[in-house]
């Protein structure tokens, strides 16, 4: 029987220079692999270090009195004729008159009074539509008086409120208080609201290994000035005017830089 010839076999020395060059070539791709990401890190650090910052919110607020009032009333009368009506709402006029003189002294000098102004009030068909009928005439008038003595501001309206008892048809509103000097106090809140600021964010800071450098940005939140103990808001601010005391409230949004210890 005929032999068929062997293949020759690959030398030794061949098959382990390939086995070498594939182990160098693997040791050099690690170390490229290695040393790219060391680079890539340290590149991320950096920009994160320049770009590192904390934001925080500043609150700060401040009681006030109010250093003024004002007191407003109005007085309406119907009648079916035009000159009874003037003749009533002058007798209720001349009664909110010595009201005011004798609660407010020399001060009810400073009160206007406005003209009087009057409305026909017409006849309303089965359908509700007015007929054009004449059927009596409203008449009305409005008094008003402010005072840095918001106490006696206070007592004008009681008195006034009094008044309905003794047949004045008089509709007296709440009073109204009022802190002049705001502008001042909203410049200490502000100054207050971000030294608050910086003690939050020095206590953000602290443990996390980084130190609160220089402040970056600050923008200015709109002003609450509420009743004592209120928790009540407004985003467009609030200012309320029921009270003689009052807090003025301020909230400052601070951006500050940081740097690693």
């Amino acid at each position: 029987m005929r032999r068929m010839p062997s293949h020759p076999s690959a030398p030794h020395g061949s098959a382990g220079a390939t086995n070498l060059g594939f182990l160098l070539l693997g040791v050099a791709l690690a170390i490229g692999l290695v040393a790219s990401s060391i680079v890539v890190s340290r590149g991320l650090e950096r920009i994160k270090l320049a770009g590192d910052k904390i934001t925080v919110k500043g609150y700060a607020e401040e009681k006030v009195v109010s250093d003024a009032g004002t007191w407003r009333g109005t007085v309406t009368v119907r009648a079916s004729d035009m000159q009874a009506g003037y003749r009533e709402l002058e007798a209720d006029t001349a009664r909110v008159l010595e009201l005011l003189r004798s609660v407010a002294g020399e001060a009810a000098g400073g009160a206007s009074v406005s003209p009087v102004a009057s409305r026909p009030q017409f006849e309303t068909g089965p359908g509700g539509a007015p007929t054009g009928r004449v059927m009596g005439y409203e008449l009305e008038r409005t008094f008003e008086l402010s005072s840095p003595d918001v106490a006696l501001i206070g007592r004008v309206a009681a008195g006034a409120s009094g008044l309905i008892s003794e047949g004045v048809s008089i509709n007296s509103w709440p009073p109204q208080f009022f802190y002049n000097d705001l502008n001042a106090v909203k410049v200490r809140l502000i100054g207050a609201a971000t030294r608050d600021s910086q003690q939050r964010a020095e206590q953000f800071a602290e443990g996390s290994g980084v130190t609160v450098g220089a402040l970056r940005s600050a923008s200015q939140g709109v002003f609450q000035i509420t009743r004592p103990n209120s928790t009540e808001t407004a985003d467009y601010g609030s200012y309320d005017t029921t009270t003689v005391e009052k807090v003025v409230k301020a909230v400052v949004t601070v951006e500050y830089s940081v740097a690693r210890e």
